[in-house]
């Protein structure tokens, strides 16, 4: 290879590099504009009905905890409905269901047998299924803290929003797996957080999101993503963006909005539930969540080629360790602030070696995803 071909490679990996910290740099400044929330208006939001819509599949060790947490939301049990439609468990699911009906009846739980396949499918038989105009989405698998419903309503109705995107944080961060899985994470939620900060949403979380309902069945007409195994947060909010505009779309950065979920309990889990997350990008039409998830992978795949380069040329090693250290530095201020947020300030420490891991798992997620065929369970 010869200086020429270098010299060229190099001013294109810096022009990437420029767009990592443009994008990054911009994410970073839309996390520092949150202020902490106050609930304005508690007698406003305490008088909405609500719905909960939950997809669940094979989540007979898990819902129970969820459930409970609904139990205990501080907003008035008559105020709101949980409807779950189980999506052909063929585990304890439905015992474990019809279990917590008996004994609290006076939460109005709903349960459906799922009439599709697929969380998307699920998610959208209970959003025409609930009678109330809020809805709030989370996962069969979370913890929901007790004023979640109380902040996350109060929010939506202060702020005329169509979506409301909640912050999400993986638990535990025991073993070094897990500590890897909770810090990288953070920075999608991070991301998340900031990009909507600044009138340009690319990411959303379906274990934590509210939205209006009549708003949802209209845009749920235009969607073509029906048959695509992921995606029931992304594709919605990419319709609610295209009809409503970036307005519409907001986070709440709030303590006691923060929804828990399990890490994956291996690299298989985690890879495959990576692989679902990528597999939709295909799909995309929103140029602003293209682009930014090409700017990413761009970049990562110049830390990648400079590793493979350097087995035939040395000096290419330099510039793999140069570039892990500029994207360590571009992300530091982003992480530190959502791990300072998290109270996962420890986290930190592992910070640096992600960073040399994290280029290599982009990469092999996004050709996974890309060219393999994912489902949800």
């Amino acid at each position: 290879m010869g200086l020429e071909t270098i010299h060229i490679i190099l001013n294109i990996i810096m022009i990437f590099a420029a767009m990592y910290l443009i994008c990054i740099g911009a994410f970073t400044y839309g996390l520092m504009l949150y202020r902490h929330h106050m609930v304005e208006t508690h007698d406003r939001a305490s008088q909405q009905n609500v719905s909960v819509l939950i997809a669940a599949k094979n989540e007979g060790k898990n819902i129970e905890k969820l459930l409970q947490s609904l139990y205990n939301q501080l907003f008035s049990k008559e105020k709101f409905e949980v409807i779950i439609v189980d999506d052909h468990s063929t585990d304890e699911t439905c015992e474990v269901l019809e279990n917590f009906q008996v004994l609290h009846p006076e939460l109005n739980l709903k349960v459906l047998k799922a009439t599709g396949s697929g969380k998307k499918q699920a998610i959208s038989q209970a959003l025409h299924a609930a009678e109330n105009e809020l809805v709030m989405v989370t996962d069969a698998d979370c913890e929901l803290p007790p004023r979640w419903m109380e902040v996350m309503v109060d929010y939506f109705l202060n702020h005329d929003l169509k979506m409301l995107l909640g912050p999400v944080l993986l638990s535990p961060a025991k073993t070094l797996f897990e500590k890897l899985q909770v810090l990288e994470h953070l920075s999608l939620i991070a991301s998340t957080a900031g990009s909507a900060a600044i009138g340009m949403p690319v990411m959303c979380n379906g274990a934590n999101m509210m939205y209006d309902r009549k708003a949802a069945l209209k845009v749920e007409k235009h969607r073509t993503d029906m048959k695509i195994a992921s995606g029931d947060d992304m594709f919605l909010m990419e319709q609610f963006l295209k009809h409503y505009g970036s307005d519409s779309v907001k986070f709440l950065l709030d303590n006691e909005a923060i929804v828990k979920t399990a890490t994956m309990p291996d690299l298989k889990a985690f890879f495959r539930q990576r692989r679902r997350w990528v597999s939709k990008t295909k799909a995309y039409t929103n140029w602003k969540i293209i682009a930014t998830a090409l700017i990413v992978l761009l970049f990562n795949l110049s830390i990648v080629f400079f590793f493979a380069a350097g087995f035939f040329m040395k000096v290419f090693w330099v510039f793999f360790v140069l570039y892990v250290i500029l994207k360590a530095l571009i992300d530091f201020p982003i992480l530190r602030r959502i791990t300072s947020f998290m109270k996962q300030q420890t986290l930190m420490l592992w910070m640096f070696p992600l960073e040399f891991i994290y280029p290599f798992y982009v990469v092999f997620t996004a050709v996974a995803g890309l060219v393999s065929k994912v489902r949800w369970k």
